[in-house]
């Protein structure tokens, strides 16, 4: 209580800090709030002495910086398996330059604050209640992909990976303008799609763990609760946006290499077909495009479908039917491991759409030159 009094009445400040991630402060500049109190307790007692025998308060700036540092780790950057260290770096570089985004058009616009409410609300939910299995840990999984975040950040600056890949989109869309590159309404369009389903593919994900937990702390001795058929359901929108992610991907993809209408070709197959043929030999031997082409063949397709519906579906023995869940112990029925490929295939998917975005970037540097030079990157 007295040092609360202290920091309000004697030393005239709020009872939170707000710190601008980087040096320019502008529209869409994330920002880091903390308890004033909390840096108060940090302070040395010889500080603290001090600032009260002369009616003053001055925070150190090294606490100031460390908290700041903390609550971005906390709201965006997550954990060192979700290379927070690195994604600091980049966006501290990237929100230290003042951006231009005269390009963009109302509808744009309108996008991109679509997307950014939404990041607010899964992040919301996120410090409510969160588990450290929603984390993607793409640093542990695949290092080597998100180093490719260091050089995107020109063209696609990426602000978060630890629950899906969240990126700048109003500056994303503006260089994608700027660029005149060719299908650029298109791929701003799937590309805004894309996002959308990253972000309804978390919460879901949010909603089924927690389903999960519910599950398992009531369910006691009743045939069959109503956690269990809504996780059911959860499950089912999860798998449906995880094969799109991978249509939005190829889809992408031919944009970036002048194919039309991808997505009106019938099958995965013919859709991969046609885009092999575009593929430049340069991008062929890039050191993720193996990786990549990989994640996103048939037999990811395949992979998806059959998990959902179990071999024997046509007859009836699909985990995702309620009567796999009727009469069951709590523990006994199988949401966990549905949990556990849906957060693997989201986390490779989400591994993809950084390969995706990084050969756009490549493209977009090739048709409009930044007006740095590779060594001023934040590596």
């Amino acid at each position: 209580m007295l040092s609360k009094f202290l920091i309000k009445y004697v030393f005239k400040y709020d009872t939170e800090f707000c710190i601008f991630l980087g040096s320019v402060k502008q529209k869409g500049s994330p920002m880091a709030i903390f308890s004033s109190q909390k840096i108060w307790n940090k302070e040395t007692i010889i500080k603290k002495i001090k600032s009260i025998f002369l009616l003053r308060w001055k925070p150190s700036d090294h606490l100031l910086q460390t908290a700041a540092k903390e609550t971005f780790y906390d709201t965006l950057f997550g954990k060192a398996a979700d290379y927070n260290e690195g994604l600091f770096k980049i966006n501290t570089w990237h929100n230290s330059q003042k951006w231009d985004l005269n390009r963009l058009t109302e509808e744009d616009l309108q996008k991109s604050d679509g997307l950014n409410a939404l990041a607010v609300l899964i992040n919301t939910k996120h410090q409510e209640l969160t588990s450290d299995y929603l984390h993607l840990q793409l640093y542990e999984k695949a290092p080597s992909i998100c180093y490719l975040l260091h050089p995107m950040v020109i063209k696609i600056p990426v602000t978060s990976i630890q629950h899906y890949i969240n990126i700048d989109s109003a500056f994303a869309f503006n260089e994608i303008r700027l660029s005149n590159i060719e299908n650029t309404e298109d791929l701003i369009s799937y590309i805004y799609e894309l996002q959308n389903i990253q972000q309804k593919i978390a919460m879901a994900l949010h909603e089924f763990i927690y389903l999960i937990d519910y599950n398992e702390k009531n369910k006691g001795q009743a045939l069959l609760i109503q956690a269990e058929v809504s996780a059911i359901s959860e499950a089912e929108a999860i798998f449906t946006n995880l094969k799109a992610t991978i249509e939005k991907i190829i889809v992408i993809l031919g944009l970036i290499f002048k194919i039309k209408n991808l997505e009106a070709k019938k099958t995965h197959k013919a859709k991969l077909d046609a885009l092999d043929k575009a593929i430049p030999e340069t991008v062929r031997k890039l050191p993720y495009y193996e990786f990549m082409a990989d994640l996103i063949k048939s037999e990811s397709i395949e992979d998806l479908n059959n998990y959902r519906t179990g071999l024997l579906h046509k007859k009836g023995i699909s985990k995702l039917q309620p009567h796999s869940y009727v009469g069951q112990k709590a523990q006994d029925v199988p949401l966990k491991d549905f949990f556990a490929f849906l957060i693997e295939q989201h986390s490779k998917n989400s591994a993809v759409i950084i390969c995706t975005y990084a050969l756009l970037t490549d493209e977009l540097v090739k048709l409009k030159k930044p007006r740095i030079s590779y060594e001023d990157l934040p590596f």
